[in-house]
């Protein structure tokens, strides 16, 4: 993880528990006698972020409806501080103290848990709109930033209306965005995002006997941990084809956005938008994230003005 992320050294679940009493009946010993929680538990998880963002990052209170996406804290931070990182290298902005410049940040699909903006609102003072097509989600996302009456002005919310654009109906004639974040749908069909469900269940639960036999007969407790909604797991041709069109809508704001930036999981995925952006005359870099095993990476691009 990058060097400024604090979570790199784990969860200290004690002083979690101690900031929000609720997450103590979840904890239990692993077999190194650490304190932990069963991460196939969802209301474990969820309470492990409540916990995070009240101790670590100050927040009143938090919480999404029951069957949507609960992030990972430290994997999305760890975008952020990266992020900050190349923008200040590549001097998108200033970061001089005696005259510092307040980020202004567009999340894409930002989901009910609204994440990306209240860690860019805590841990870097960003301003952030963040626009999302599931009204659900809006509704969920705007009662996380009223309980927390700071980030009023912080965050504002916008919806897409429409399933065939991501920046068109949100990017206004006056706005100006230092930079762009999102983390797209990984998966290419509500199937593949199934599968991937279960999948990760059963590594989560490798004590569990009872197996489902195919997709379409998922038990009770195998579906347990697929949450998300399906604009949130998939979308028609996953990952892929979604940073395609982005790219592409993109040159059409190229004067409203100094910096579009993107998570891309799947390795494979690289070679294709790479080759996309060299057509559209971008000028674009890959930044890469370590997390403990895992290599994770973003690309950043923009449009030379003329």
């Amino acid at each position: 993880m990058h060097s400024n992320n604090p979570h790199n050294n784990g969860y200290d679940m004690q002083a979690l528990a101690q900031a929000l009493p609720e997450l103590a009946p979840y904890l239990i010993h692993n077999k190194y006698d650490r304190l932990t929680i069963n991460f196939s538990d969802n209301n474990a998880v969820k309470l492990l972020n409540k916990a995070l963002l009240k101790l670590e990052y100050g927040l009143l209170d938090w919480d999404i409806p029951d069957g949507y996406l609960c992030p990972p804290i430290p994997g999305r931070v760890d975008y952020l501080h990266h992020l900050q990182d190349y923008l200040v290298q590549h001097h998108y902005f200033s970061v001089n103290k005696k005259t510092p410049k307040t980020v202004t940040a567009l999340d894409i699909g930002t989901g009910a848990n609204v994440i990306y903006p209240l860690l860019a609102s805590r841990a870097f003072g960003w301003n952030v709109i963040a626009s999302d097509i599931d009204d659900g989600a809006l509704i969920s996302a705007q009662e996380n930033i009223n309980k927390n009456a700071s980030l009023d002005m912080a965050i504002s919310l916008r919806k897409q209306h429409s399933n065939e654009h991501i920046f068109k109906g949100i990017i206004q004639k006056e706005d100006y965005f230092d930079v762009t974040i999102c983390n797209p749908p990984f998966h290419e069909s509500e199937q593949a995002a199934l599968k991937g469900s279960v999948r990760k269940n059963k590594n989560l639960s490798r004590n569990k006997q009872k197996r489902a036999s195919n997709v379409k007969a998922v038990s009770q407790d195998e579906s347990l941990n697929f949450a998300g909604q399906s604009n949130e797991l998939w979308c028609e041709g996953g990952e892929k084809r979604f940073i395609k069109n982005m790219i592409r809508e993109s040159k059409l704001f190229s004067k409203q956005v100094g910096c579009f930036t993107c998570l891309v999981s799947k390795k494979e995925t690289l070679a294709p938008i790479i080759q996309l952006l060299k057509k559209a005359s971008a000028k674009f870099d890959v930044i890469e994230m370590a997390q403990g095993n895992k290599v994770s990476r973003f690309i950043a691009w923009h449009f030379i003005q003329d």
